[in-house]
């Protein structure tokens, strides 16, 4: 069954046969069309924000990032992938239940490890913001939603990877590639309710609000991890005064 919708994709909660259990997928969005046999001149870039969040994600093994179990395309040439379904509260409905208390510090604290751990890989999230952080019932933290993080393997601190050329970011991959995705909103994968402020597309990736200067001004080669430092620290902002 749908749990959200984004720019880039739709979310479904889906049954592991296999395995018995439930899972979220994944699927690259049609657009206009209301049904896959519909679907005409799927866009080329939109597959591949799809396939390489899949892969940026397969090479974050962290408890504080959510895993990714499968990677594939349907035979309307939809790509998907699979992952763990997370249930539980975004961070901002979970930080109105307990508002500015020593607790919202230790998670806070452990998303920072987790994005700790992305930069050291080479990725940058470039759209922090709570509500693509969930916190589970058990205390457990996840930052969701990679769908605009870029990998540069220029930048791993940890160990040296071989990029394929589909591998590479859409805005910097080279000229035959171009970011034309207007999608309205972003997708957590979450089981909780309520709604979420739009990442913007196109030259602009991020949220308001969360952005640092250089990503509202459209600055893409000045992005690097101090974007994220800086949308780190909007939620701190956000969790102390509300």
């Amino acid at each position: 069954e749908p749990l959200g919708r984004g720019g880039m994709g739709t979310v479904y909660v889906a049954e592991d046969p296999d395995l018995g259990r439930q899972v979220a997928l994944k699927v690259a969005t049609l657009g206009e069309a209301v049904s896959p046999s519909e679907a005409k001149g799927l866009d080329p870039t939109a597959l591949t924000r799809i396939r390489n969040e899949a892969r940026i994600l397969a090479r974050l093994e962290h408890p504080g990032i959510v895993p990714v179990h499968d990677l594939g395309t349907l035979p309307d040439g939809r790509v998907f992938y699979v992952m763990k379904l997370v249930r539980g509260l975004r961070l901002d409905e979970h930080a109105r239940r307990e508002p500015a208390s020593p607790l919202l510090l230790r998670l806070f604290e452990r998303i920072c490890e987790a994005v700790a751990f992305a930069h050291a890989h080479g990725v940058i999230h470039r759209d922090l913001k709570p509500e693509n952080v969930m916190v589970g019932p058990f205390g457990e933290v996840l930052v969701l939603d990679w769908g605009v993080a870029r990998w540069n393997p220029d930048r791993v601190h940890i160990e040296r990877e071989t990029v394929a050329e589909e591998d590479r970011d859409p805005e910097t991959a080279g000229p035959g590639i171009a970011v034309r995705d207007q999608g309205p909103t972003s997708v957590a994968t979450s089981v909780g309710s309520g709604s979420s402020p739009g990442t913007a597309f196109g030259t602009i990736l991020g949220t308001p609000g969360y952005m640092a200067p250089e990503q509202a001004r459209g600055e893409t080669d000045a992005i690097d991890e101090r974007t994220d430092v800086y949308a780190l620290g909007a939620m701190l902002s956000f969790l102390l005064r509300g």
